[in-house]
C-alpha cells in the first residue's frame, strides 16, 4: 500500500466518522427544542393565534380524577391553537373562589388533544408564578398520545413539580398539528384562565380572554378547609 493511498484512506474514515457523529447528535424528533425560523413573539405573528371550530365538539370526561384537581372548563372544545412554538393552557391562580396553594405541588395533568396529535405524543409543561411576560420553567415531560386521535390523556409526574407563588401555569406545546383543546366555557362560574407563553424560553405570557384550555391540574394546590375564612350572610 503506497503512503499517498495510506493517506488518503485515513481522511475520508476521518470524514465519514465526523459525519456519523454529527448524524447521532441530532435531536429526536420528540425532543423539544427551540426550533429556527418558527415565529415566538405574539405580535410579529400575521396569523391567528387561535382557530375557532366551526362546531364546538363536546368531549368525555377523562376515566381517572386525581384529588385536588382544579378544572376550569366545561370539556367542550370551540376552539384550537394557531402559533407554533407556544404551550397553550392555564394559568392556575383559583380553585372554587380560592387562591391556589402558595407553596403546592403538582403531580397530575389531565389534558385532551383536540385535533389529535401529528406524532407519537406531546410535550407538557409546568411553569412558575409569571412575573411581566416571562415564567420559569419547572417541568417538561413527554407524554405517548394515540396519532390522529382526539381524546383525553393523563400524565402523572415521576416527582411533585412544586412552585412557590400565588400561581403556576400548565399547557401542552402546539407544534405540527399537537392542539390541545380550548374552550370558551367555564365551570362552576369560575371564569377564564387561559394563556400561552413560549414553551422553550418560558417567555411572551399573553393571556387568552374568553378562553379557558381543556388543561386541569392535580396536586396538593388547594388551599386546606382549615385554612379558609368563611363569612355567614
Amino acid at each position: 500500500m503506497s503512503k499517498k493511498f495510506f493517506v488518503s484512506l485515513c481522511v475520508c474514515c476521518l470524514v465519514l466518522g465526523a459525519v456519523t457523529l454529527a448524524s447521532a447528535q441530532r435531536p429526536k424528533p420528540a425532543e423539544k427544542v427551540a426550533y429556527e425560523g418558527l415565529d415566538n413573539t405574539p405580535a410579529e405573528h400575521t396569523g391567528p393565534v387561535i382557530k375557532k371550530l366551526d362546531t364546538p365538539v363536546q368531549t368525555k370526561a377523562p376515566k381517572s380524577r386525581v384529588a385536588g384537581l382544579i378544572q376550569y372548563d366545561d370539556g367542550v372544545v370551540t376552539a384550537i391553537p394557531g402559533l407554533s412554538s407556544f404551550s397553550f393552557g392555564n394559568q392556575f391562580s383559583t380553585a372554587a373562589g380560592s387562591p391556589v396553594n402558595a407553596n403546592g405541588s403538582v403531580t397530575q395533568l389531565q389534558f385532551y388533544m383536540a385535533s389529535g396529535a401529528g406524532t407519537d405524543g406531546v410535550w407538557v409543561s409546568v411553569f412558575g408564578p409569571v412575573a411581566g411576560t416571562t415564567a420559569p420553567v419547572l417541568s417538561s415531560a413527554f407524554v405517548s398520545v394515540i396519532a390522529g386521535s382526539a381524546t383525553w390523556s393523563t400524565h402523572t409526574f415521576a416527582s411533585p413539580v412544586t412552585y412557590t407563588g400565588a400561581s403556576f401555569l400548565a399547557g401542552v406545546w402546539y407544534l405540527g398539528g399537537d392542539s390541545v383543546g380550548l374552550g370558551s366555557g367555564t365551570s362552576a362560574g369560575q371564569g377564564h384562565h387561559g394563556m400561552m407563553i413560549n414553551d422553550v424560553a418560558g417567555t411572551g405570557f399573553s393571556t387568552l380572554p374568553g378562553l379557558n384550555a381543556l388543561v386541569r391540574a392535580g396536586g396538593d394546590v388547594l388551599v386546606p378547609v382549615e385554612l379558609m375564612s368563611f363569612s355567614v350572610q
